[in-house]
């Protein structure tokens, strides 16, 4: 019993990880260390990624059957094709980045949703704060995506990421051709929820997690998680602002310890850019300036500040509605 006892004060990171059910250790019976779960985990990315690639391919084939396998590229950035890229979207995200982080916690663990965050540990301040961070959060965004354009690099470079940023932005814009409201709809649908859906699942209910547990930092677990998200999307001038977001979304994880809101959270920042498209097709303005938001610098100090603020208080209410509900589970409560 002694023995038992000096094994436990001399691993005081692992108690503190293990007070939430998401950073608890992982269950010894498995025979998994951390690196191996990481290396699971990019194997799982990986086929995900190829059988999406693939399913893409082929959805794109039996609803474009007039267009040649090399100019598939292309032709999805059609508007008359909207409707075959959002289904690709819908299909190719699921299979690439929920799938994966599914088939993870089942493998790793014996009770996955749960591990991935879907709980009903949400309450009505919790959602309001959310919805204010995420609106602090990208007045944040704005600045640091000017600052990103700032920072110097070779004319070489910045063509090259231009480039890519243009293509990016070419199918964002035919992804979010709407000539209705329900189509407006749709596009909330495929384009702010699913992505919100998918990515929240992978990369702060799986991989932040395995990152927390295997360095013993929270911060680091973000940081790392964060930096992943941004680089995943291709976009330099874009990397400082996702950047951003996923340290936010990591720290409404970790403190919130429930995946919706996250989802929330995400799906809100990716809505308020497909209403900016959706307004600008009414007005027959399409285009990716749709896609940019500028702030004033001083409302992106402000911006901060707040949102340094709102997340005093979420972390506190959240913890403490935490432990009121663990309390309340308890089975050494009397009553």
């Amino acid at each position: 019993m002694e023995e038992h006892e000096e094994i436990i004060q001399e691993e005081p990171r692992e108690n503190k990880l293990a007070a939430s059910p998401f950073y608890a250790t992982p269950y010894q019976e498995r025979g998994m260390s951390n690196l191996s779960q990481f290396g699971l985990l990019i194997g799982l990315l990986g086929g995900g990624l190829i059988i999406g690639s693939i399913i893409s391919i082929i959805i794109l084939k039996l609803m474009l059957p007039h267009v040649h396998l090399t100019d598939l590229d292309k032709a999805i950035l059609l508007p008359e094709n909207a409707t075959a890229m959002k289904i690709v979207q819908l299909l190719s995200t699921s299979v690439m980045f929920f799938v994966p982080a599914y088939m993870f916690n089942v493998i790793v663990f014996k009770k996955p949703f749960q591990h991935l965050g879907f709980n009903k540990n949400i309450f009505w301040q919790q959602i309001g704060l959310v919805v204010l961070i995420a609106c602090m959060a990208l007045i944040v965004g704005s600045a640091l995506g000017d600052l990103n354009e700032r920072i110097p690099i070779s004319a070489h470079l910045r063509a090259k990421f231009q480039k890519a940023e243009d293509e990016y932005n070419q199918q964002v814009i035919a992804i979010a051709t709407m000539k209705n409201f329900g189509e407006y709809l749709v596009g909330l649908l495929i384009i702010a929820m699913m992505p919100a859906f998918v990515e929240e699942t992978f990369f702060r209910g799986t991989l932040q997690p395995l990152f927390i547990r295997w360095f013993g930092n929270p911060w680091v677990g973000i940081i790392l998680t964060s930096i992943l998200f941004s680089a995943i999307h291709w976009s330099y001038f874009g990397f400082l602002t996702r950047a951003m977001l996923g340290v936010v979304l990591g720290l409404l994880f970790y403190y919130g310890k429930s995946i919706w809101l996250n989802i929330l959270a995400h799906f809100l920042n990716n809505a308020v850019a497909v209403t900016a498209l959706y307004m600008g097709a009414m007005k027959g303005k399409l285009s990716k300036e749709s896609l940019e938001d500028h702030f004033p610098v001083w409302l992106s100090l402000v911006g901060t500040v707040a949102l340094v603020y709102l997340f005093i208080n979420y972390k506190k209410i959240s913890e403490a509605f935490l432990a009121k509900k663990e309390s309340s589970l308890s089975p050494d409560k009397t009553y």
